[in-house]
């Protein structure tokens, strides 16, 4: 099950959105089994993420791995991005074995936008 702490950016529905400006960038995932679709919108500079911004559709580990990665994943190397947010999932609560997906999809969506 979703730790506590993801389930609470959920809720608060943390980052929804796009990011702005003609440097924004966007990349999707979608989990071929579950059919859940993770889309990001960021904003590097240089070698560091600056902004991260989500939409997701399916089940709510995807929907809040999205959301933490717009909370952490800010002014941080690209390089770092997924220790970071590995770290942060588990700081958060973790996720439980069916739910390791929405850690896949996001970092293939990051990818997807440009090599974040």
């Amino acid at each position: 099950m979703v730790g506590t702490g993801l389930r609470e950016l959920l809720l608060r529905g943390e980052g929804v959105g796009a990011c702005d400006g003609p440097e924004a960038r966007s990349g999707s995932a979608e989990h071929p089994v579950c059919g859940d679709v993770v889309q990001l919108s960021v904003r590097c500079r240089g070698e560091l993420v600056e902004q991260v911004r989500w939409r997701a559709n399916g089940c709510p580990a995807s929907m809040a791995v999205a959301a933490l990665a717009a909370k952490v994943l800010v002014a941080v190397p690209r390089a770092e991005v997924p220790r970071l947010l590995r770290e942060a999932i588990a700081a958060h609560g973790g996720l439980a074995a069916h739910e390791r997906h929405a850690e896949a999809m996001v970092l293939k969506a990051l990818a997807a936008a440009g090599g974040c």
